[in-house]
C-alpha cells in the first residue's frame, strides 16, 4: 500500500498504555511519519516559560505564532524529525523541567488552539501517526483511522513501576504511589473543561491490559489494512469547493510575507475546524484538504472532501471559513465567490 494512501492515523489514550512506543512502531511499519504532539507542548513550554500563563490572549497568540513546526527528513534517511523554526527538536525537551512547563502551558486554551492548528497543518495532505490525548476528537476529527488505547489502572501502574525500576528512577516511589498518581491524572484528563480525554465515537478501542506491544501492534495494523484503500492506492472521487476573491498587489505582497505564511496556516486550521463541526453535526467521517493559491490576480481557497454524504457542505464550509479567516488577517473586505464541483483527484495529485 502506498504510504500516501494512509492519511492521518490517530492514537489517543491515558498515560501508561504504551501510546508513544506503539505510535513510533506503527509509523515505522507503515513507512510514514510519526507526530509527537507532546514534544510540541514541551518545546513551547521551554520557549515561552512559566510566564506564558500571565500573558493576555492576544499576546500569547502572537508569541505562539513565532514558532513554526515542520517534519523534515533526516540526513541519514531515517524517519522524518520534528523541527521548530528550522532547527531539530532534540534532547533538551526530555527533562523534568520541560515536562513541568509542558503541563503548565497545555492548560492554556489559546496555546492549545495554536498548536492544534500547527498539528493539522502537518497532517494536511500527508500520511502520519499522530499520538496524544485529543488527536481523534479535536485535532483530526476527520481522520480515517482512529484508535483509543486503554488499560486497567493497576496494569498501567505496574508497567510504569517496572519502567522506572529498570532506569533506577523510582526515587522511593511505591507501586501504590504510582497507581494513585495515575488515577489522579486520569481524573484530571477526563474531567478537564478543555479537550477532555475521551475516545472518538468512531475510534477503534483497544484494551492493552492483557496484550504485549507486539499483540497491540498487530491489532492496529490489521484494522488499518482492513479499512485502508487497495494496494497502490486508488482514485477517490472528491467534492471540491473554491472560494475566490480578487487580490490587489498589496494583498499579494502581504500573503507572500512571513506573517502571511503564518496567517495562511491559521486560516487552513480554521477551515479544518469548520469542516469538522459540520461533520460532527451530521455524523460523518471523511478526509478533508484545504489549500490556498494565487491564480493571476485571484486568491483561491480550495477545499476537498471525500464524496460522502454532506461532502458539499463540508467542502464549502472549509473553503469559505478559510477565506474569511484570511480576510481578517488582511483587514480588507473581500468580494468572495464560492463554487462547488466534483473532482476525480485530490489536491496535490
Amino acid at each position: 500500500m502506498a504510504a500516501s494512501c494512509y492519511g492521518v492515523i490517530t492514537m489517543d489514550g491515558p498515560a501508561g498504555v504504551g501510546k508513544s512506543t506503539l505510535a513510533r512502531r506503527l509509523a515505522a511499519e507503515l513507512g510514514i511519519a510519526y507526530l509527537d504532539t507532546g514534544a510540541m507542548y514541551r518545546t513551547l513550554g521551554l520557549r515561552l516559560g512559566s510566564g506564558a500563563a500571565d500573558l493576555d490572549e492576544e499576546r500569547l497568540r502572537s508569541r505562539c505564532r513565532e514558532y513554526r513546526f515542520s517534519l523534515e527528513p533526516c540526513a541519514e534517511g531515517g524517519a522524518p524529525q520534528l523541527f521548530c523554526n528550522g532547527e531539530p527538536v532534540g534532547s533538551e525537551i526530555r527533562t523534568e523541567r520541560a515536562g513541568r512547563l509542558a503541563s503548565l502551558v497545555a492548560r492554556l486554551p489559546v496555546l492549545r488552539e495554536e498548536l492544534q492548528r500547527s498539528q493539522r497543518a502537518l497532517g494536511e495532505g500527508s500520511s502520519l501517526v499522530a499520538e496524544g490525548r485529543d488527536m481523534g476528537t479535536k485535532v483530526f476529527p476527520l481522520a480515517r483511522h482512529k484508535f483509543f488505547l486503554d488499560a486497567r489502572p493497576e496494569v498501567r501502574a505496574q508497567r510504569r513501576y517496572l519502567e522506572l525500576e529498570a532506569k533506577g528512577a523510582l526515587n522511593g516511589a511505591t507501586l501504590a504511589d504510582i497507581l494513585r498518581g495515575i488515577e489522579e491524572r486520569d481524573a484530571q484528563d477526563r474531567g478537564r473543561a478543555v479537550d477532555p480525554l475521551r475516545p472518538a465515537e468512531d475510534a477503534v478501542i483497544v484494551d492493552t491490559s492483557d496484550l504485549d506491544l507486539d499483540g497491540v501492534l498487530q491489532v492496529i495494523l490489521e484494522a488499518v489494512r482492513t479499512r485502508g484503500p487497495e494496494e497502490g492506492g486508488r482514485k477517490v472521487p472528491m467534492v471540491c469547493a473554491r472560494a475566490c476573491a480578487s487580490a490587489s498587489d498589496a494583498v499579494r505582497a502581504r500573503i507572500r510575507s512571513s506573517e502571511g505564511a503564518a496567517a495562511l496556516e491559521a486560516a487552513r486550521g480554521d477551515g479544518f475546524a469548520a469542516a469538522a463541526a459540520v461533520a460532527e453535526r451530521h455524523g460523518v467521517t471523511c478526509a478533508v484538504r484545504v489549500a490556498f493559491g494565487l491564480e493571476g490576480g485571484v486568491l483561491v481557497a480550495r477545499a476537498e472532501a471525500e464524496n460522502v454524504p454532506f461532502a458539499g457542505a463540508l467542502a464549502l464550509s472549509a473553503a469559505q471559513t478559510a477565506m474569511a479567516s484570511l480576510a481578517g488577517f488582511l483587514s480588507e473586505r473581500l468580494d468572495v465567490n464560492a463554487v462547488l464541483e466534483m473532482e476525480e483527484s485530490g489536491i496535490g495529485d
